[in-house]
């Protein structure tokens, strides 16, 4: 199980400036997102796609993927989901992407 030590990043600037490997490297063995380790990180990279998508996003939730991994719930129109990619097939800034419609939303 992962436990908190120094390499976790503290900031989001010190998370955009890690490697892939090193992002999944925390994701594994220092974040607990089960404790919810790490969710602030996760949450801004969640705004931040809201913000740079061209598709409209309604709202926008953290999940916890099995295996300890966070991921981006991100809402849209029903009719804007098949325009989407498909789920988990999108990593935004480390964290991998699930689009979901308005009609499962909940």
């Amino acid at each position: 199980m992962p436990t908190a030590d120094t390499t976790a990043p503290t900031s989001y600037d010190e998370w955009l400036n890690l490697s892939d490997d090193e992002r999944d490297r925390v994701h594994r063995e220092v974040w607990n997102v089960y404790d919810r380790d790490g969710i602030g990180i996760a949450t801004i990279a969640a705004g931040r796609l809201a913000l740079v998508c061209t598709t409209k996003v309604l709202d926008m939730r953290i999940g916890t993927y099995h295996g300890g991994e966070f991921v981006l719930h991100m809402c849209v129109s029903d009719n804007d989901l098949p325009k989407m990619p498909e789920m988990l097939s999108q990593r935004f800034e480390g964290f991998r992407v699930i689009w979901m419609p308005t009609s499962n939303w909940r």
